[in-house]
């Protein structure tokens, strides 16, 4: 009686290694716990790792918080009144994000689609190529890179394959070309998102140019040889001979022996710091007062809601050459990266035909919000604002497209069963800068 206890122990035992391996096998995958799932669709924590990872590479660019986001103490700051440190935030924001990525392959699902074969074989290819490229073929040493942002070959070609799949339920619900949108909600979206404005630009700085040894900014040549005014005198040495310069030019002279150079035809190159950035001066404080007055009169000739005089002050007095490349004015939307913020804050706040005035690192702008153009986003001389200047993709119906699945996938979010234990384990500081995959 006694042995057949002992047996039945042990079968009970092994039952229960078994049911538990079981378990982790379904949740501990090579590719992580699951962390949130919505009836069979499910992210593990591995995959938030990899996301979280690329979060992490963008703000760490030069773009963002640059080398200082690499360091933990960054990530610990507090960043709100409430004690929001930038970890908290920003590991929020991407479980936000990825609780849309689980959403939108759910609804993939629910309505029976299937990735194309030619979409698998492409992210198949890709993977392969990043493999000969960065691990020198071999798929364990990519594994050994992967680690880095809690991954794997199989985590990051299941990523690939979800934002196939979003891309092409995006295709699917909307037309690859939004074809299957209403004209109505293009034009809410237009005009709910966009602002158009232009600006009376004053420079408070001047950039810092090469110079010659007598101070002078130096002139070039479209070749790059220096561009001299041969209607100048031909320098000579003390023994009459001609003076050439490096590139073996002869070399002109003013009556003061500086160097004669050619400002109409030559252009000025500008001096670079560190980072490839143009090195710019502020200008002496009188100019710099003459400026602001400058701009405090024009600011007091502007009147609202009067169009035409505020084209006139623009063609006038404005140094923004953009004014003339785009006559219609420029069109923001609140996240657009424009070099002076300060003034899509404030565009942002403002009415229809109202004025404003406000200084950046750059100078003083004076812009007049302008109503927007009937379907301005189609018309060819406002494209840059609405079409990817890296890759011709037309930014505006790409962003709309997306805005709609967003707020289509909003309700199947909140259905959405989150592990607060296995979330727990997870967050941007902890993982490496992923600025490759």
């Amino acid at each position: 009686m006694k042995r057949n206890k002992m047996k039945l122990c042990r079968a009970v035992a092994l039952l229960l290694s078994i049911l538990a391996l079981l378990s982790c096998l379904i949740g501990c995958s090579s590719t992580g716990k699951t962390m949130m799932e919505l009836d069979d669709s499910k992210i593990s924590v591995n995959l938030f790792r990899l996301f979280l990872s690329r979060m992490k590479g963008s703000l760490c660019s030069s773009y963002s918080f640059g080398a200082e986001a690499l360091q933990d103490s960054f990530w610990n700051k507090i960043m709100s009144v409430d004690g929001t440190t930038y970890n908290d935030y920003y590991t929020n924001t991407v479980l936000e994000n990825t609780k849309t990525y689980l959403a939108a392959l759910y609804v993939f699902e629910q309505k029976g689609l299937e990735l194309p074969k030619s979409y698998v074989e492409e992210i198949d290819a890709e993977l392969e190529r990043l493999i000969e490229q960065d691990a020198d073929g071999s798929k364990s040493k990519f594994n050994s890179m992967l680690s880095e942002y809690g991954a794997n070959y199989k985590v990051l070609r299941e990523a690939y394959l979800i934002e196939a799949k979003i891309s092409y339920l995006n295709d699917m619900m909307f037309g690859s070309d939004g074809s299957l949108i209403a004209e109505n909600l293009i034009e809410d979206y237009y005009e709910q998102t966009y602002a158009r404005f232009k600006q009376v630009f004053l420079y408070t700085y001047d950039y810092v140019y090469e110079t010659d040894g007598d101070g002078q900014d130096i002139y070039y040549k479209e070749n790059g040889k220096i561009s001299y005014d041969t209607s100048a005198t031909a320098k000579v040495g003390g023994n009459g001979a001609p003076v050439y310069d490096k590139n073996g030019d002869r070399i002109y002279v003013t009556e003061d022996g500086r160097v004669a150079y050619d400002k109409k035809n030559g252009t000025r190159t500008n001096v670079l710091d560190s980072d490839g950035n143009k090195v710019i001066d502020q200008l002496p404080e009188a100019e710099l007062n003459q400026t602001k007055a400058d701009a405090a009169q024009i600011f007091e000739q502007a009147v609202k809601g009067d169009y035409d005089g505020f084209d006139k002050l623009v063609t006038k007095y404005s140094e923004d050459t953009g004014m003339e490349k785009y006559p219609n004015g420029y069109y923001m939307t609140a996240t657009t990266s424009y070099d002076s913020p300060e003034v899509v804050e404030k565009l942002f706040q403002m009415e229809v035909g109202d004025v404003a005035q406000v200084s950046s690192e750059y100078g003083i702008h004076i812009f007049m919000r302008y109503d927007l153009e009937e379907e301005g986003y189609k018309k060819e001389e406002n494209s840059d604002f609405f079409i990817s200047t890296t890759n011709s993709n037309y930014v505006f119906m790409t962003d709309l497209k997306n805005k709609l699945l967003s707020d289509y996938l909003e309700p199947f979010k909140e259905q959405i069963l989150l592990d607060e234990s296995v979330f727990a384990q997870a967050d941007i500081k902890s993982v490496g800068a992923n600025f490759y995959y």
